[in-house]
């Protein structure tokens, strides 16, 4: 399915019910130090409904191993807020002792800033001062961060 093709564009209105939906869900989980943050178009407000994607960043409290069922759980409810909204919805998940370790954070310097301007933490805690961001400093640390991104993407 294409938006705008065989699909309907979402509206204004489906990015704000999907973005309620999707808070009530995790609030009613209440996962410890589950984190999500929102940043990029979608934050600043200029966003263009039905082309723009809301990018999200969501950290988990574990340590590297992210627990499947509590994994599994979040996905329910990202579906759930999804179903009718058809939002572009472009989440990374990790977890905060990779992004404190920094070698196989998936983000570079340039997101510093960034998260910290433009971010805005939905829910849960802000771990946006615990992070770190290194550049590869060995050939391996390259398709390991690529790797460890995509596996969670298809989880």
């Amino acid at each position: 399915m294409l938006l705008g093709y065989n699909k309907k564009r979402p509206t204004e209105t489906n990015y704000k019910d999907f973005e309620n939906k999707l808070i009530k869900g995790l609030e009613k989980l209440n996962l410890e130090g589950l984190s999500l943050m929102f940043y990029g178009s979608y934050v600043r407000g200029d966003y263009n409904p039905g082309r723009s994607d809301i990018d999200a960043l969501m950290v988990f409290k574990n340590n590297v191993v992210i627990n499947k069922k509590e994994l599994n759980l979040v996905g329910k409810i990202v579906h759930n807020a999804l179903k009718e909204n058809n939002v572009p919805f472009q989440v990374s998940v990790t977890d905060i002792a990779t992004m404190k370790d920094s070698r196989f954070n998936t983000y570079d310097e340039s997101y510093k800033d960034y998260f910290c301007s433009e971010g805005k933490i939905v829910i849960g805690p802000d771990y946006r001062n615990e992070f770190n961001y290194e550049l590869p400093t060995m050939n391996e640390q390259i398709p390991v961060k690529f790797n460890l991104r995509k596996s969670r993407i298809n989880l």
